[in-house]
């Protein structure tokens, strides 16, 4: 069994790949385009989902099956089809290119696994049993995500508000780590989660001053 490194990839701008037309190819698709990927789509056959991200010129369709040139160019390519052979050539190819590659649910023919993740706003958390048990990856997923609401998404936006106020006005690095803590710890993520905003900052406001 590999043992795998966690690591967060930045895809922005990056031309990514994915093989395949069905559901499962469409909800690769749209993961990536959250990380602000480009994305082109081989396969053909696409989902009526699928269909409307390229009306909608968010990704690029070929429709015909992959040749080794759709690689040229490529950060990333995700083969999600039921066509073995399919699957084999494309990761074979980009194993020769360097390219990082997942063969969807087999993890012999990928250099990288994708974990189960919440999302809240800018907050990502990862989960990965290292394709022992995908199904429990998703249990785990579910149960963390009765933990962190939806209310981590405005409490990060409100950290990453206050973060150049604090590199301002804290000089030193002990009071800035000190000040960070005390807002973190404090009641300011259980009035965020009441919807009490104006009191979440003006808590906030407190414990800066209090660090002066």
């Amino acid at each position: 069994m590999n043992i795998y490194y966690p690591i967060f990839l930045d895809l922005q701008g990056e031309r990514t790949l994915v093989i395949g037309g069905g559901r499962v190819a469409e909800r690769k698709a749209r993961s990536l385009l959250k990380s602000h990927a480009h994305v082109m789509v081989i396969s053909p056959e696409l989902t009526s989902g699928l269909r409307r991200l390229v009306q909608a010129g968010r990704i690029i369709h070929k429709q015909r099956k992959f040749i080794s040139s759709d690689l040229n160019g490529v950060r990333l390519i995700i083969c999600a089809t039921n066509d073995t052979a399919v699957n084999r050539k494309a990761a074979g190819q980009a194993e020769k290119r360097g390219i990082l590659y997942n063969v969807v649910d087999v993890p012999e023919l990928c250099n990288f696994i994708v974990p189960s993740t919440v999302r809240r706003g800018d907050l990502t958390v990862a989960i990965s049993t290292g394709g022992s048990s995908p199904a429990l990856a998703k249990k785990i997923r579910r149960e963390i995500e009765t933990l962190i609401g939806p209310e981590y998404k405005a409490f990060l936006k409100l950290l990453r508000d206050i973060r150049p106020i604090i590199q301002r006005e804290i000089p030193s690095k002990d009071r800035r780590m000190r000040a960070y803590g005390d807002v973190i710890e404090s009641e300011t993520l259980s009035l965020v989660r009441a919807g009490r905003i104006k009191e979440a900052r003006q808590k906030v406001r407190e414990i800066l001053k209090n660090q002066n």
